[in-house]
């Protein structure tokens, strides 16, 4: 007759095992350091290109927003690093050079100061959380029209918080009010950029396509983005026809580069 109880030995086994199990764990357990580093501080939530894993910059654009908007907010996010305390730590913030070729971003004029009272409010590690979302105001002056500005700031170190991690300490902000290539855009799904192409993906499918869209874009289904660029190849390929018939060269950018969508290969539309 069957029977559900298990051998004696794999009972000893099984004993045996659990018993390994649990040296293991209480061994880890002493190995553990306790944490008590005497400095807290604050580290960045950074943008990763999804294709070459490195830091970027963030690129903001006016250029997608209505004319009569004279000044937008970025949130970002903060994390802080070390323990956790039942009463709110304010942080600062300070713009640094960005040592780019681009002139860098000017308070009052590209961007509210980062000691603005009405920013003070939001600068704050709330009791009981280690992140944040915090916000910098960008204005929208008319040299953005024509050139990029660089604003990269860090965390203004105080008896409260130190700076955090090499890789999450600068923010790293282009602003602008024209089209500029995404920092996540992707030459494997969308191909060479250009702002020609770029304005014919925003006119011919309603999206934004500004650098939040194409991360959540690249982060989602694969399917969509295919779908997408097929609706783009179809119609590139009926705009190209109409300029022919008026005896116009296929749409291209400035410097005589074709337009053109596929997935690392032709769709064939």
């Amino acid at each position: 007759m069957k029977t559900n109880n298990p051998h004696p030995i794999y009972l000893v086994r099984r004993g045996l095992a659990a018993s390994a199990l649990l040296l293991a764990l209480t061994a880890c357990e002493k190995d553990l350091p306790v944490y008590d580093s005497p400095d807290d501080a604050i580290n960045f939530e950074m943008l990763i290109n999804s294709t070459t894993g490195e830091i970027e910059e963030r690129n903001y654009s006016f250029v997608y927003e209505g004319d009569d908007v004279t000044r937008d907010t970025l949130w970002l996010r903060a994390n802080t690093q070390g323990f956790i305390y039942d009463y709110d730590r304010h942080f600062s913030l300070v713009q640094i050079p960005s040592g780019t070729e681009r002139p860098d971003a000017q308070p009052g004029q590209h961007y509210v100061a980062f000691d603005d009272p009405a920013l003070q409010q939001h600068y704050v590690i709330p009791a009981g959380q280690n992140t944040v979302l915090f916000p910098v105001v960008l204005l929208r002056d008319a040299s953005l029209a024509t050139g990029d500005v660089s604003l990269y700031f860090q965390l203004k170190e105080d008896d409260t918080f130190k700076q955090g991690l090499p890789n999450q300490r600068t923010v790293m902000l282009v602003v602008s009010d024209h089209l500029s290539r995404p920092a996540s855009w992707s030459d494997y799904y969308f191909n060479t950029y250009g702002p020609v192409k770029h304005r014919f993906m925003i006119d011919h499918t309603g999206l934004r396509w500004d650098e939040p869209f194409i991360q959540e874009l690249l982060d989602g289904d694969y399917g969509y983005i295919r779908y997408l660029m097929m609706l783009l190849a179809r119609e590139l390929k009926e705009e190209n026809a109409a300029r022919a018939k008026q005896g116009l060269r296929p749409l291209a950018e400035e410097d005589g580069r074709e337009v053109a969508f596929a997935w690392g290969a032709s769709f064939g539309v």
